[in-house]
Order: structure tokens, then sequence, then C-alpha cells
């Protein structure tokens, strides 16, 4: 885990589970759909991933809410 830390230029206390869920937010930021992240994360249920798709939905609700 550290070559790859080391090699990708991330912080080294970075933990697997941090980029996992780094990973989920980015595809929910880039609207991925809930399979997809469950399929991309290998979650068994949608349970986990709604934490990330209700945060991009948060996030996206907020960004058209600076558009008004």
């Amino acid at each position: 885990m550290r070559a790859a830390t080391t090699a990708a230029r991330l912080p080294l206390d970075c933990k697997p589970h941090g980029l996992r869920k780094a990973l989920g937010r980015l595809l929910a930021d880039a609207g991925a759909t809930a399979h997809e992240i469950t399929a991309a994360l290998s979650h068994l249920t949608l349970t986990e991933l709604e934490r990330y798709t209700r945060e991009a939905d948060r996030h996206r609700g907020g960004r058209r809410a600076n558009l008004f």
C-alpha cells in the first residue's frame, strides 16, 4: 500500500477506506448511477451507497441554487 500511495503522490496517511470513499464521491458527483457505483466499489447492497449519492445530490442542489 505504501508503494502505491507514494507512486500516486498521495499523503502517506491515506487509508484504503478513505480512497474507496473518495472514489464513491467522485463517481456520484460525476453523475454515475447507484448501480454503477455499487459495482465499482463492490458493495453488496445499496444501503452504504446511499451515503455517497445523498452527499452528491446535496452538492449538486447547492450548485443549482447558486445559479438563481
